[in-house]
């Protein structure tokens, strides 16, 4: 298993369109990988499966990236939400402070949990980057990648819509019952989704 910490090594977050150019610099070359993406990562896992020899692509808690084409970080309606957030200097607060004034929205993503453990709150807010908000412009081209066998994992309310289409298409689904940050309020049994659908993906 290889979990690639691309922000260590940069001091700024790269464009969006190079992310998965960072992310294959840093991965070891390995035989048929089952790519796993979380959140706006599955854009990656997509595109990653198109220059790698992918067996499959799991994605947690994201949206469905289209067959190909043009693929953005964030829906349009987020993306608005995030312009609204922006400083004078077009600077956004780090992201686990975005939903302050929703807080139905931070509950579904798993933020009020999370920091009624401050220790890990602070060591997880202290991880993410300061972004601007003409980042969330860019924009991937992806190639055709929905001939790779796919799984989906629903961690929150967030993406039924996600789980229905991934039904829809046939694709193997787990159902958590948790929030959007599922992997790390429960690693282990996140860990467990993804083993399992590995397993259909490649049997």
């Amino acid at each position: 298993m290889q979990v690639p910490d691309l922000l260590a090594h940069c001091t700024t977050p790269p464009a969006w369109h190079a992310w998965s150019r960072h992310l294959l610099d840093q991965l070891m070359p390995t035989d048929a990988p089952v790519l796993v993406g979380h959140s706006s990562a599955s854009t990656l896992a997509a595109e990653l499966a198109t220059k790698l020899p992918a067996r499959g692509i799991i994605i947690v808690d994201g949206d469905i990236p289209p067959a190909q084409g043009r693929a953005p970080p964030v829906r349009p309606a987020l993306r608005d939400f995030i312009r609204n957030l922006a400083r004078a200097d077009g600077t956004l607060p780090v992201w686990s402070r975005w939903f302050e004034q929703h807080p139905e929205r931070a509950a579904l993503i798993g933020l009020d949990r999370l920091s009624q453990r401050p220790g890990a709150f602070a060591a997880f807010e202290s991880g993410l980057p300061t972004m601007h908000v003409d980042w969330f412009d860019d924009s991937v081209e992806l190639a055709r990648w929905d001939h790779v066998p796919a799984g989906f994992i629903q961690a929150s309310p967030i993406y039924d819509h996600a789980t229905a289409e991934a039904l829809r298409r046939g694709w193997p689904v787990e159902r958590l019952n948790g929030t959007h940050l599922h992997p790390t309020l429960c690693p282990a049994e996140t860990a467990q989704a993804i083993l399992k659908i590995t397993d259909q993906l490649i049997t």
